[in-house]
């Protein structure tokens, strides 16, 4: 995970939108993280681990949708 200020993230925008793809930028303002920038796929992987653990090898073709719905069942006790 990246870390950059305000005044950096916006003098270099493009450059740091391109970054998003391979890691989470976090953009602080006065030494404290303010944002946290990162691309849509990510923000899926890190909602299934804290929804449902973590994904299991035998399980690589499930989608994130069977998931949450196994969560939800699960945490109901069906």
């Amino acid at each position: 995970m990246c870390n950059v200020n305000v005044t950096e993230f916006r003098n270099n925008i493009f450059h740091y939108l391109n970054m998003i793809t391979n890691e989470s930028i976090n953009i602080t303002k006065n030494g404290e993280v303010v944002a946290v920038l990162s691309s849509p796929e990510s923000n899926y992987y890190n909602t299934l681990i804290r929804l449902c653990g973590c994904l299991k090898d035998d399980e690589p073709e499930k989608s994130y949708d069977e998931m949450i719905g196994e969560e939800i069942l699960k945490r109901c006790g069906f």
